[in-house]
């Protein structure tokens, strides 16, 4: 597993000219004042999108750049009402890759800085089962 998902909190407004300005299926969402599962209400409105899902890490890197590159010409849908996060899930601890990593070149963590978005990555067991 290589993915890249975009987490997002904000105004119902910027949520949605973010769906719209990137063309985004929405995996998850919720509103302002909903319950969450572990107790108490969401402070805001959200979204979980994957920008990609791919098959090496390369590949993630790749796919990330030009996520970045239609965000860097739509910057104005980063506004102060939307926080926006990259969180990166890889596998590792499988048969034939006990070891995984991603490289993200400057490139990649400027734009993410410009656009104030932050970076998580995340890391998964792999399993032997089918």
């Amino acid at each position: 597993m290589n993915i890249a998902t975009l987490r997002a909190e904000g105004s119902d407004a910027a949520l949605t000219l973010l769906r719209e300005a990137f063309n985004l299926e929405v995996d998850a969402h919720w509103k302002k004042g909903e319950p969450r599962r572990r107790g108490g209400v969401y402070e805001r409105s959200g979204l979980n999108a994957c920008i990609t899902d791919v098959a090496s890490a390369a590949m993630l890197v790749e796919e990330i750049k030009a996520f970045l590159s239609k965000c860097i010409k739509r910057r104005e849908v980063f506004s102060s009402e939307l926080s926006a996060q990259v969180d990166i899930g890889i596998t590792a601890g499988e048969p034939g890759r006990y070891f995984a990593s991603v490289i993200l070149p400057p490139s990649v963590l400027k734009d993410l800085a410009e656009l104030g978005i932050e970076l998580s990555v995340s890391a998964y067991p792999g399993s032997d089962d089918e």
